[in-house]
């Protein structure tokens, strides 16, 4: 309820999602907006929460308890959370519980609700008074006129009807076509990146791969085109560093081949190492200054994950930020 997500390190996150009010006339109930716990598999990488809630060792030997259960195929119960087990595929699924995680509506009751009817009073009709009916007398002329022309009348004025009908839809659609197009030359609205819509937040811009390609290297010659000198290139050698940048785990080979194929598309050098039983994906940069690394890390961050990190600097180990 405070954080919205706490990750079980290589097993998933645990997510907070908000629901929306629900009103079943069938039966006969509304319950306010709340929010339940949802489960991604995908997400596995570390998010501290879980350590810095109950402490390290703590942390580390739930976490272990829990997935040698779900190993041997045991249900782990989470208290007022829901359950975890492992389904036959090997992936780990989840099972929520019935409590709400909504701060906002926590507490607040379903309450029956019926829909609402009008009765009308009963009119009771006027008696009639006894007389003997009246009788109209139709002249036989017109009765055999009306037998014999009274069901052509009414189809002329069907068809004429439906005409005017379709004649009134053709005007209508052929202005409301005049006020949408807005003229054979005007072009398409464009929409900038970053721009927030009319009554919304503001959203992060979507970006595709297959367009963006990561920045050219720097060359070896100074700003005026000409070749350094053996020397400076040496020295320009030993300045450059190499870092790798962690976007996630991954369970399945399958996932991991397919990330790598969309990196190596998108100009960009994949790493991956084995980490039990997942494999982590991520990227290796050839970098010279510490703002070249955090331009990359801002790239990877908006066209994959928002968690990725520095994971490694020339060889040493990086403490997530």
């Amino acid at each position: 309820m405070e954080e919205g997500r706490v990750c079980l390190p290589g097993i998933g996150t645990l997510l907070v999602v908000e629901k929306p009010a629900m009103v079943s006339l069938m039966e006969g109930k509304a319950a306010a907006p709340c929010a339940r716990v949802a489960f991604n598999a995908n997400l596995v990488v570390d998010d501290g929460r879980l350590r810095r809630e109950i402490g390290p060792d703590d942390a580390d030997a739930f976490v272990r308890q829990t997935r040698d259960s779900l190993d041997a195929g045991r249900t782990v119960l989470l208290d007022g959370i829901g359950k975890l087990y492992k389904h036959e595929s090997g992936d780990v699924r989840f099972n929520a519980g019935a409590g709400n995680f909504s701060k906002a509506s926590f507490g607040l009751p379903t309450i029956d609700v019926k829909p609402i009817v009008r009765k009308e009073k009963n009119k009771t009709p006027a008696p009639i008074p006894d007389a003997a009916p009246r009788q109209e007398v139709v002249p036989a002329a017109q009765g055999i006129w009306q037998h014999r022309y009274g069901g052509v009348l009414w189809y002329a004025a069907g068809l004429v009807g439906l005409l005017l009908v379709l004649y009134l839809l053709f005007r209508l659609g052929g202005a409301l076509g005049e006020q949408f197009s807005g003229g054979e030359d005007s072009p398409p609205p464009v929409r900038e990146r970053g721009v927030t819509p009319a009554g919304g937040e503001e959203q992060s811009p979507t970006i595709d791969a297959n367009q963006v390609q990561p920045e050219a290297p720097p060359t070896l010659g100074g700003n005026d085109g000409q070749s350094s000198s053996p020397s400076d290139n040496t020295a320009t050698a030993a300045a450059e560093n190499t870092a790798i940048i962690a976007i996630g785990l991954y369970a399945r080979q399958r996932n991991v081949d397919k990330q790598v194929r969309r990196l190596s598309e998108a100009g960009y050098t994949p790493f991956t190492e084995t980490v039990g039983r997942n494999t982590r994906l991520g990227i290796e940069v050839s970098y010279r200054d510490e703002g070249r690394l955090r331009q990359v890390l801002r790239e990877i961050r908006a066209r994959y994950t928002k968690d990725a990190f520095v994971m490694r600097v020339n060889g040493e180990d990086r403490r997530p930020e």
